[in-house]
């Protein structure tokens, strides 16, 4: 009996241990972490508020009064919203096709996803830059088949076009992921109950990848919301976005708490979005779940 209490202890005492040791291995992604996000954030969003030294929100006063800066904002919000239905829409049906293991050319359809990846983001963005442009081979194309057509460079529906190519591998990414884990078998148990392949699809196929829609569209919400390097090339000034206002604000102008304002409010209206568009996703799936 003394025994069995004895080894119990050890037992104990070596899970306590490892569980010391593995939150050990956690502290220098956390040291990492506080150095170069969390601490710059603090000072970035002290300097917002105490321009002068002293707490104010003038900065936040000077954004949310001008039209123009409400209008980048809502820009910002409005592209990366279409960017992310873009990437949903076309990044369906090339998830579920990767993931039909069975499917012939599938390596193939992987490299293609995933070879924007490899590629730098200015050179990514001077390639839309040469296929948008007043002379480019999109415009030169539908020229050449009679529908007339202006460039789409400088435009927000260039911009959305090159954020489309650039963040579609980690929607495809995330849905495949949610895909591969759905049970073949329902889907041939409603096809035998009488389900057409569109009933199978938006009763049985689609609820079932929600998690894989919400993280894949959260993901590329927020890197469409940031992207700096694609919206300045292809849009430019024409098409100002909040990260272009930053960087024209806290490196141009010099003007470093509005910059940081600026990067407070995209922050905050990003993460607003993405929690309400979560919420809806996970409630909708719960009332599903209720009905049935």
């Amino acid at each position: 009996m003394s025994t069995t209490v004895e080894n119990g202890r050890l037992s104990a005492a070596g899970n306590s241990l490892l569980r010391l040791n593995a939150g050990l291995l956690l502290v220098p992604a956390l040291l990492f972490y506080a150095a170069l996000f969390v601490w710059p954030l603090v000072l970035s969003t002290w300097g917002s508020f105490a321009p002068a030294g002293q707490l104010s929100l003038e900065t936040y006063a000077h954004f949310f009064g001008d039209e123009f800066y409400r209008s980048v904002l809502w820009r910002s919000m409005r592209i990366s919203a279409i960017t992310t239905l873009m990437t949903l829409i076309i990044g369906y049906p090339i998830a579920v096709y990767l993931s039909q293991n069975w499917r012939k050319g599938r390596s193939l359809v992987v490299f293609l996803v995933i070879a924007p990846m490899f590629v730098s983001a200015v050179v990514r963005s001077y390639g839309w830059i040469i296929i948008l442009g007043p002379n480019g081979i999109l415009s030169s194309l539908m020229n050449s088949i009679g529908i007339p057509m202006g460039h789409l460079l400088y435009s927000e529906a260039g911009v959305i076009i090159a954020l489309t190519h650039v963040f579609l591998p980690f929607m495809v990414i995330a849905l495949v992921g949610s895909l591969q884990q759905i049970d073949p078998s329902l889907a041939r148990a409603a096809q035998i109950l009488g389900a057409n392949g569109v009933s199978v699809f938006l009763r049985v196929i689609l609820p079932l990848t929600l998690p894989g829609i919400s993280a894949g569209s959260v993901i590329v919400f927020c890197l469409a919301a940031s992207g700096f390097v694609t919206p300045a090339l292809v849009g430019g000034a024409a098409v100002p976005v909040m990260p272009y206002l930053v960087y024209k604000e806290g490196l141009l102008v010099l003007n470093w708490p509005f910059a940081s304002a600026v990067a407070l409010i995209l922050l905050v209206a990003t993460a607003l979005v993405t929690a309400i568009y979560t919420f809806a996703v996970r409630d909708g799936a719960s009332k599903r779940r209720v009905v049935r």
